[in-house]
């Protein structure tokens, strides 16, 4: 009798569109600087130049989603991807320049839109990144003696770069999941807060700080792959 040759084995490919959703824990530094500010020359300082108003961290939960597309030559994968994601990253300072004054900060959303390469073996893949990101910003400071009642506020929505490193899985079919480290630089930027209404009327001003941000991410996420590309037959 003949013998009938075995079914091939299709080795799955990468290439693809997806989309997925992402969830995990991040955490912002923000250093705050008064510029302009006179310093004493005569203890080796200078005259008009930034002084530290002093800093916060905070950590918290993120939750998104992500588009892309990944194309597989040989073991080489490279693509594009665009992340999205809510947040609430919320600290607080006191302004070491001014003691009565308490500064803060939120950040409640970020992205990032990079390019991908990696090293791919069978359903596994490696991969680093690098790009664009954005995060909106919300910043203010409150009295002494007034802490629930905002003098002086500004929303942003700044950008800046991001790098990352990952791993992915392709579990089951056209599901894959990846976990993936970013760290967000969105450089040192002058930050004018306006008065608010009752502290306008108090005879406040306008009043600016340097703010320098950094954010970092952890994330695990899930993709869909809407297309596997060609496959391959290895008998």
């Amino acid at each position: 009798m003949p013998v009938k040759a075995p079914p091939p084995v299709i080795a799955p490919t990468w290439t693809g569109f997806y989309i997925g959703i992402h969830g995990g824990a991040d955490w912002f530094d923000k250093n705050w600087f008064t510029p302009l500010t006179p310093i004493n020359t005569a203890n080796g300082g200078c005259f008009g130049c930034p002084a530290p108003a002093g800093s916060h961290r905070s950590s918290s939960w993120l939750f998104g989603g992500q588009v892309g597309f990944k194309h597989q030559v040989g073991w080489l994968v490279w693509g594009v991807e665009a992340q999205a994601g809510g947040t609430r990253l919320e600290g607080s300072n006191v302004n070491l320049l001014s003691p009565t004054v308490t500064i803060h900060s939120k950040t409640n959303s970020l992205g990032t839109v990079a390019a991908r390469l990696g090293v791919g073996w069978d359903r596994l893949l490696l991969y680093g990144k690098g790009g664009g990101a954005w995060a909106h910003d919300n910043f203010w400071t409150t009295f002494a003696g007034f802490p629930d009642s905002v003098s002086q506020t500004r929303t942003e929505t700044r950008w800046g770069w991001m790098t990352g490193v990952g791993v992915e899985y392709a579990f089951l079919g056209n599901w894959s999941l990846k976990f993936e480290y970013d760290h967000i630089d969105l450089g040192r930027r002058r930050e004018t807060l306006v008065p608010s209404a009752a502290c306008l009327a108090l005879g406040c001003a306008p009043f600016q700080y340097d703010v320098r941000q950094t954010v970092d991410l952890i994330k695990i996420g899930l993709n869909y792959r809407l297309a596997w590309g060609p496959v391959v037959a290895k008998f």
